[in-house]
């Protein structure tokens, strides 16, 4: 990442967009950068060309063509970007882009991400479309819904104690929190989303957009904390499980040997119990779990016929004595656990007793959040984590292993009950965003992720571990055993994520 002065502003830039930009050692904006979003809210690759970057100590100038490519590495969509940073502070980011074939998008343009850390609870005022004004503040419990909307222009004050102008010209911009969906930022986006998606783009059409930041006041000079005055976070030990492999199905004696020296609370496992062999899945599943000496989570994914369906399932596991530390009620087909199935969990405890209950979600903390319902005899609530719902470079990455504080304390705030993840990967097994439902489950080679094997997926695991261990989280369940998904290959040859996961 290159370093750039603007004022007093400090800038990174990196592939095309500003990173980090900091105010006397403070970060008060993480990136601004822009994108082109397919119909399932895919982001199209970016190829630049042509760049050329000046400094000039407190002031500098970029200028690149950038291109959007699809899949088949065609290119769909390009722009012309300039980027000027003055020696008063002020940024101006413009871009003129147009469509090269015709490709339906979501979005096309402007994102800015503000950090969590120095924003949340700050006020801010929102100048509107309208001319009209609305003060309020930063949330500091995840936001169901975009807590600013209708923006041309927002002011701010961060936890720094300086005050910060964002102008937008080319589009109306709301802003969402982004942490529903594993990012440690809100963002503040283009077009509305109460706007008509996906549209229809054909050869030609085009779009400009601006983004102007200034500081309108400068914070005091911070003083760091002496050692004796830092007041260290209370950090605990993670209770960690792991999930069973998509690829492998019974575990070779190495796999296993290692597994066991992780000290590991529990092996998750997934059963659709609409399946007419969920049962002899579930038996190879056991089997990998008695050799690692595991009591099971059970992820069930129940139909409308709920009730037979886990009386079925409690009949095998009470004939088998099979040790099931949690089970984790799903619904086939709705983002999170019926109210229904829910208000069924004091029968079904009494058929499977001593065993947690867990409802929510298998997908992301947004869907606990946007469809809440009450979690009655529950004994904990449950969602997943990955950090690449919205972007893939390593430094968004590192950046959103603080996500999953947010997600515990605001969950924990509110469902009133203890909170599991589980469970937590490099990245996403489905998209529940689609707009066609056939792409719904991801293939595997869109579920893998090359860093899964080197040293950056340790250290992202590290980080996620010590941000747990300053919650009150219950319990994780992080990646799969062995594979490309897994924490070692299948011959129990390690990855860097499993010495992470030793040393927690």
């Amino acid at each position: 990442m290159q370093l750039l002065q603007s004022g007093t502003f400090e800038i990174g830039y990196q592939n095309g967009f500003l990173r980090q930009i900091k105010h006397e050692g403070s970060e008060v904006v993480r990136m601004v950068y822009f994108a082109v979003r397919d119909h399932n809210w895919g982001t199209f690759a970016q190829k630049i060309e042509n760049e050329s970057i000046h400094s000039r100590g407190d002031s500098f100038s970029i200028s690149y063509k950038s291109i959007n490519i699809n899949e088949a590495q065609e290119p769909v969509f390009e722009w012309n970007v300039g980027i000027n940073g003055g020696e008063d502070g002020t940024i101006v980011f413009e871009i003129q882009g147009k469509a090269i074939q015709p490709i339906r998008r979501n979005r096309a343009g402007f994102c800015i991400l503000h950090p969590i850390q120095g924003t949340a609870g700050q006020p801010v005022s929102i100048f509107h479309d309208d001319g009209t004004k609305t003060a309020t503040h930063f949330p500091h419990y995840i936001a169901a819904q975009d807590p600013f909307l209708n923006i041309r222009t927002m002011q701010w004050q961060a936890g720094n104690g300086g005050g910060y102008h964002l102008e937008f010209a080319g589009d109306l911009f709301e802003t969402e929190d982004q942490r529903n969906w594993g990012d440690a930022s809100y963002k503040t986006f283009c077009t509305p989303l109460s706007r008509p998606f996906p549209v229809q783009l054909q050869e030609g059409d085009s779009v400009w957009q601006r983004v102007t930041l200034r500081p309108i006041s400068i914070p005091e000079p911070s003083v760091l904390p002496t050692p004796d005055e830092k007041a260290e976070a209370e950090k605990k030990k993670v209770v960690l499980g792991i999930a069973a492999s998509v690829e492998t199905e019974i575990l070779s004696e190495k796999a296993v040997e290692l597994l066991k020296s992780l000290s590991l609370s529990h092996y998750r496992i997934d059963l659709q119990l609409s399946a007419e062999d969920w049962i002899s899945q579930f038996s190879n599943h056991c089997e990998n779990a008695a050799l690692l000496n595991l009591p099971l989570e059970i992820a069930l994914f129940c139909a409308d016929d709920f009730e037979s369906q886990l009386a079925d399932f409690a009949g095998v596991c009470r004939q088998n004595n099979l040790k099931v530390k949690q089970v984790l009620l799903f619904s086939a087909k709705q983002l999170v656990t019926p109210q229904a199935l829910i208000d069924y969990i004091p029968t079904f405890k009494q058929q499977l007793p001593n065993v947690k209950i867990g409802v929510g979600t298998d997908y992301n903390f947004t869907e606990l959040n946007r469809n809440r319902f009450d979690a009655g005899d529950a004994d904990f609530v449950s969602c997943s984590f990955h950090p690449q719902e919205h972007a893939f470079d390593d430094l968004t990455i590192m950046e959103n292993a603080e996500t999953v504080k947010y997600l515990v304390e605001s969950a924990e705030n509110m469902y009133q009950k203890t909170v599991h993840l589980s469970f937590i990967s490099l990245r996403k097994r489905t998209n529940p965003y689609v707009t066609n439902s056939t792409d719904f489950t991801l293939p595997l080679k869109r579920q893998l992720d090359s860093r899964q094997k080197t040293e950056f997926a340790g250290q992202w695991a590290t980080q996620v571990l010590e941000h747990l261990a300053q919650t009150n989280v219950a319990s994780a369940t992080m990646f799969r055993t062995v594979g490309e998904l897994g924490i070692m290959n299948a011959e129990g040859e390690k990855y860097p994520i499993f010495e992470a996961l030793l040393q927690r």
